[in-house]
C-alpha cells in the first residue's frame, strides 16, 4: 500500500496504469483504509481542539440540553462523529464525485465507463487522504496535486488526450462553481440592499 501511494502522489501515470485492470473492489481497499486514517486523525485534532476550548472558556461542566451529559464528557462522542462521518461522507462523495466528472468525461469522448472514472476519483485523491488534516497546506497545494493526480488518472485510465482530460476536470470543478455563485448573487445583493 505505502509502494501505490508513493506512486499515486509523486508517479501518477505510472500508477494508474499499474491499476487499470483493478476492480473497484481494489480501489476501495485502497480508499477505506486511507480515508480511516484522515478520519482518525482528524478526530484527534477535533477532540484536542474541542478539549483545548471547553477547558479555556471553564465550559466542561456546562450542559447542552437537559438529560444530556456535561459538555466536557461529550468530547470523545464529538470525536468518534467525526471519525465515522469522514468515513461515510468520503464514500458517498467518491460515488457522487465520479458520477458527475464521468458526464464531462464521457462528454469529450472517454468512453472507458464509470468504473475507470471512479478509479481516477478514488486514487487520485491520494494526496488529500494523507495530508488533508494539515490545514495551512490543505488550502490550496494539496488540492491542487489531486486536481492533477486525478487528471493524470483520466488521461490513463480513458486513454483520452491531456487537453480533453484538463477540460474534463476544469468543467467538473466549474461549472458547480458557477452555478452556486450565480445562485448567491442574487441572495447576497438583496440582503446588502
Amino acid at each position: 500500500m505505502l509502494e501505490q501511494i508513493r506512486g499515486f502522489a509523486f508517479n501518477p501515470a505510472r500508477q494508474f496504469g499499474d491499476v487499470k485492470d483493478a476492480s473497484l473492489r481494489d480501489a476501495y481497499r485502497y480508499y477505506i483504509p486511507l480515508l480511516a486514517f484522515l478520519g482518525a486523525i482528524l478526530a484527534i485534532v477535533v477532540v484536542i481542539v474541542a478539549n483545548w476550548m471547553v477547558s479555556m472558556l471553564s465550559l466542561s461542566r456546562l450542559e447542552l440540553m437537559p438529560g444530556l451529559p456535561e459538555l466536557g464528557k461529550m468530547i470523545p462522542v464529538l470525536g468518534v462523529a467525526t471519525f465515522a462521518g469522514v468515513i461515510v461522507l468520503g464514500i458517498i462523495a467518491s460515488f457522487y464525485i465520479a458520477v458527475w466528472l464521468h458526464i464531462w468525461v464521457y462528454l469529450l469522448g472517454g468512453r472507458k465507463g464509470l468504473r475507470q472514472t471512479t478509479k481516477a476519483i478514488v486514487y487520485g485523491v491520494t494526496p488529500c487522504l494523507i495530508l488533508g488534516w494539515l490545514a495551512p497546506v490543505n488550502i490550496l497545494i494539496v488540492p491542487l496535486w489531486a486536481i492533477i493526480v486525478i487528471i493524470s488518472g483520466v488521461i490513463e485510465l480513458h486513454e483520452l488526450s491531456p487537453g480533453r482530460s484538463i477540460i474534463a476536470v476544469l468543467l467538473a470543478i466549474l461549472v458547480p462553481v458557477i452555478v452556486a455563485v450565480a445562485a448567491i448573487m442574487p441572495i447576497a445583493s438583496s440582503l446588502l440592499s
